[in-house]
């Protein structure tokens, strides 16, 4: 096997290239840019730089996207115009700004080059009048030759060298490009007319001709012209400004205005050609980048940011495979498909915006002025959708509707707060300052941090992209975390905020308690609980580039293939039908609430009990002495002492268990990814029964069913009780109350893996606290941690008082110490 890249050279100092060159480096790779010129400049024209690639800068952390903003001016309306200047559709892009979570910006290419140049570094290596004109490989490295016969080497070779690349000639031979039989003149003039509002990209179209005026901000204009004619006349265009006034003449006065007000020096005319794309673009330790790779006509107004989306992934790519050769081909067939869905895309809209047949001219216009705003909009869209970094596990492009599942949690957290926190302790030198780089950089991370949910009045929610925001902190100088905790649960989201926020606790000097809070819309406990880890490990000081982790499909998507489709779902119903029938032999007896409580007003309230030291080891041994898990005995215990609540002790209880259930998808998941993977079973629990005989019982019963995956089944019938909005729970709640899981529930999860340190600092007290909502009266959280059993006891404040609360705590936790104290006393005998 290779070894993992550690230089690398870029051909060509244009858009793509210089783009590689930040992202390579960013990565932690040496880079050489060499450029054929005797300077690095750009030409003076303007260009956009759409959506998907202001998305792929963001990954780089770099503040390009904001530079960008700065010194172009973004785009705020697209309209369509008849060559009188009248309009055809005037198309506000604040909706679709949103919707792919992030603006477009137009400028000077002079300027983007500038804001690249600066993000690559004052001590780049550059080689100047380096013109490429072969290479060779060794079996470690590859050697490039240039035209005054320097030498150079790297790990690898990027070709980013234009249309005319001699990387790519070298390894696909010399061909001419295709021409697209039409000419473009490019220009930026200081200019301000009426017509143009500002933020406006205008397009007139007309008979085998079409102009363009985009506001670049700070009084400026970047305008383009088309004429169709022949390949020949397009590649050496002969005619002045004077021609281009009079066959513009009779078009809107601004065009004619604008094209007066450039000097002709200024207007640049270029021959618009392209290539057929490629199914592979290099070999060995050498590939291609931008134009060099996949040319492509203007039509679309891709070519700079499909080589910014190019140089995002090949820089990832890179820095996360070992191999450089694997790496390179892995980064190809990401970005090959849709490069090439550009390029034929970009071909077949040009056909159809030069075309001087007058018939397809009025369906073309027709539709544009009256088309369906929906498919128009989506048509504008599709290419300025950044499709990530393309890493091979599951993922979810937002974006995208919520799956039923995932609906279930967001409609209930909208009736009232269905939220889930972590919490750990941090003793060493920690500030806010720390904890919120290491926020900003989860954020990155996480493509559902930088995500709201956006509905109709309460219908058809979908994840929406949009631009990062800090996730809020707030600072508490002293008090105990269970208090803040008790805020956290019953304070809603933003819904334009990231769907996760922060407290920093000061328990003592260098003592913290860190609290993560987030949705179950994106989150169950091992979600947050690596929320936590992973904001220590960030905010430790790791300067290498954060990775993003992918956002996965939902849930369901990834459920094995037995539970797909219809059959599947029948079959997981009638063994609920069964069990169901079974349960209800025993008449399980759920516990009362104390008082009623509206929907909207049912906050989560938090009491916590811990078992440690001598205690906690003999619970820990008699468990493994008598081969039962220790939440089951948990679970006993919670029927026991719902039996002492109720005044039943001789009753059955049905406890609910949560079930996290990543490892048994299809394609298991990880803790880094985000989501909520967990399901109920419910099981009744004999509250008078000798305590070990209850817990392995229910551990045999528990154990039978996880097999039968009856969690996943009891998810296929969460469809039926969805309210139709938030705004009308009522029916599934007082179904919930009369029947739901959610009476007693509990969710049981081991955190002895959780690091102890984390650079400086020493961890301990990893647990969390879930708040319930409408689902149930009350949910027990139990941490499995190295020194302590966590106990947290959320329950409805008024369906449920804190003496109840407390009391019923209080006998679950005597019942476990009986269990210890009699393996104390055993061992001492």
């Amino acid at each position: 096997m290779n070894s993992p890249v550690k230089s690398a050279l870029v051909i060509g100092a244009g858009i793509g290239g210089l783009t590689a060159v930040a992202a390579l480096r960013r990565a932690g790779i040496e880079v050489v840019l060499c450029e054929r010129g005797p300077e690095l400049r750009a030409a003076g024209f303007g260009l956009s730089v759409q959506s998907n690639a202001m998305n792929a800068l963001r990954t780089l952390d770099l503040g390009i996207d904001e530079e960008l903003l700065r010194v172009g001016g973004q785009a705020r309306s697209f309209t369509f115009r008849r060559p009188d200047g009248s309009d055809m559709r005037r198309v506000d892009v604040a909706g679709i700004d949103a919707e792919l979570g992030a603006p477009a910006v137009a400028l000077a290419r002079r300027d983007l080059h500038d804001v690249l140049l600066a993000a690559c570094g004052d001590d780049l290596r550059v080689e100047l009048d380096a013109e490429a004109v072969g290479f060779t490989e060794t079996a470690d490295a590859v050697q490039v030759e240039f035209a005054d016969g320097r030498t150079l080497s790297a790990d690898v070779l990027i070709g980013a060298d234009g249309i005319n690349s001699a990387i790519r000639a070298q390894l696909h031979g010399a061909q001419a490009p295709r021409p697209g039989e039409f000419v473009c003149w490019l220009a930026l003039v200081p200019f301000a007319h009426p017509a143009i509002e500002p933020g406006a990209s205008i397009h007139y179209w007309g008979r085998g001709m079409r102009f363009g005026i985009h506001d670049i901000g700070h009084g400026n204009v970047y305008w383009w012209g088309t004429l169709s004619t022949t390949a020949e006349q397009a590649a050496d265009w002969q005619h002045g400004k004077d021609d281009l006034l009079n066959r513009f003449a009779g078009w809107a006065p601004e065009i004619t205005e604008i094209i007066t007000a450039t000097p002709e020096s200024d207007i640049l005319a270029l021959p618009a050609q392209d290539r057929p794309p490629l199914t592979e673009w290099g070999s060995g330790r050498v590939t291609l980048l931008g134009d060099a790779a996949h040319p492509m006509l203007p039509s679309l107004g891709q070519g700079a940011n499909s080589a910014i989306e190019d140089a995002v992934v090949l820089a990832h790519t890179l820095a996360t495979h070992d191999d450089a050769e694997i790496a390179l081909r892995v980064y190809e067939q990401r970005r090959i498909p849709r490069t090439t869905m550009l390029v034929d895309g970009s071909r077949k809209l040009g056909r159809l915006e030069q075309t001087r047949n007058r018939a397809l001219i009025a369906v073309r216009n027709g539709f544009i002025a009256k088309g369906n705003e929906a498919k128009l909009q989506a048509s504008l869209a599709e290419p300025m959708t950044w499709p990530g970094l393309g890493d091979p596990e599951p993922v979810a492009a937002l974006p995208r509707p919520l799956s039923t599942l995932e609906r279930w949690h967001w409609t209930v957290d909208q009736v009232a707060p269905l939220h889930i926190a972590s919490r750990v302790r941090v003793t060493g030198a920690l500030d806010a300052d720390a904890v919120r780089a290491g926020l900003a950089a989860l954020t990155r991370r996480h493509p559902m941090l930088h995500a709201v949910v956006r509905s109709e009045d309460g219908r058809d929610p979908r994840f929406v992209p949009v631009a990062l925001r800090p996730i809020p902190l707030r600072e508490v100088a002293s008090g105990e975390w269970t208090a803040e905790v008790d805020t956290e649960l019953r304070t809603r989201f933003d819904p334009e905020a990231p769907l996760l926020r922060a407290t920093l606790i000061t328990v003592a000097p260098d003592v913290h308690d860190l609290v993560l809070t987030s949705t179950y819309t994106i989150a169950d406990a091992v979600t947050v609980l690596s929320f936590a880890r992973q904001v220590l490990e960030l905010a430790a000081g790791n300067d290498d580039w954060v990775a993003e982790v992918p956002a996965p499909p939902a849930p369901e998507a990834l459920f094995p293939k037995s539970f797909h489709g219809w059959r599947g779902k029948r079959k997981a119903v009638a063994r609920l039908a069964a069990d169901g029938l079974r349960d209800l032999k025993v008449k399980p007896v759920r516990l009362e609430a104390g008082a009623e409580v509206a929907p909207a007003q049912r906050f989560t309230k938090l009491t916590r009990r811990v078992v440690d030291g001598v205690e906690y080891r003999a619970l820990l041994a008699a468990c493994d002495e008598r081969g039962v898990p220790l939440s089951s005995l948990v679970a006993a215990a919670l029927a026991r002492a719902a039996g002492s609540d109720a005044g039943s002790p001789q009753a059955h209880y049905p406890v609910g268990v949560s079930v996290l259930f990543r490892e048994q998808l299809d394609r298991p998941l990880d803790d880094t990814h985000t989501g909520a993977y967990q399901a109920m079973i419910a099981l009744p629990t004999p509250a008078g029964q000798p305590l070990w005989a209850a817990a392995t019982a229910f551990a045999t019963d528990f154990a039978s069913r996880i097999e039968q995956r009856q969690h996943l089944a009891n998810l296929g019938g969460i469809g039926f009780m969805l309210p139709k909005t938030p705004a009308r729970p009522d029916k599934v709640v007082g179904l919930l109350d009369a029947r739901g899981p959610g009476n007693l529930c509990l969710t049981f999860l081991d955190t002895r893996d959780f690091p102890a340190r984390i650079g400086n600092w020493e961890i301990s007290g990893a647990e969390f606290v879930s708040g319930i909502s409408i689902s149930g009266l009350m949910m027990l959280t139990v941490g499995l941690g190295t020194d302590e059993l966590s106990l947290n006891l959320g329950y409805i404040a008024g369906l449920f008082s804190p003496e109840r609360a407390d009391a019923l705590i209080d006998t679950l936790v005597d019942a476990l110490l009986s269990v210890s104290s009699a393996a104390e006393v055993a061992a001492v005998h």
